[in-house]
């Protein structure tokens, strides 16, 4: 079980995932997968360059305490629509669902309270395209242009 929390710490949440397993061992195994994504929603959801997700299934994540406020809008990359929910009080984003994936939580990795997970290689480094020239491709993770 691996735990997180937004910066307030009001919303806590719990996964069903194995924080001691490497989860890029195996794409499909049940800790879902690490990715690091380009796009520029994701610049946009994190403020920064990049967003370091963990994909995992819906049923996987348990809300603990909190309420968390959800906005669906368009990506602005690829078109989709896709729901972000965040802590209502300090606005950190938790995890998104695109529409078409909706038995799938994309968990900012970086509200998880265990960092251990920041330490592993991505599997997958999404929308490579629009990754700044000044940052490097990640090592072992496969590259893609889009999300497919």
């Amino acid at each position: 079980m691996t735990h997180g929390s937004c910066l307030c710490g009001d919303v806590k949440f719990s996964l069903a995932i194995d924080p001691d397993v490497n989860v890029t061992s195996t794409r499909t195994d049940k800790n879902g997968q690490t990715s690091l994504c380009h796009c520029r929603a994701c610049r946009k959801i994190t403020g920064g360059t990049t967003s370091v997700n963990l994909t995992v299934p819906s049923t996987h994540f348990v809300l603990d305490s909190g309420t968390l406020k959800t906005v669906t809008t368009r990506h602005v990359d690829e078109g989709f629509e896709f729901s972000l929910s965040f802590c209502e009080g300090c606005g950190s984003p938790i995890y998104a669902v695109p529409q078409a994936r909706p038995g799938v939580k994309i968990i900012q990795v970086g509200v998880l309270d265990d960092g251990d997970l920041l330490d592993k290689t991505p599997d997958v480094e999404l929308n490579v395209k629009y990754r700044p020239a000044w940052v490097q491709q990640v090592s072992g993770a496969e590259q893609r242009e889009r999300y497919t």
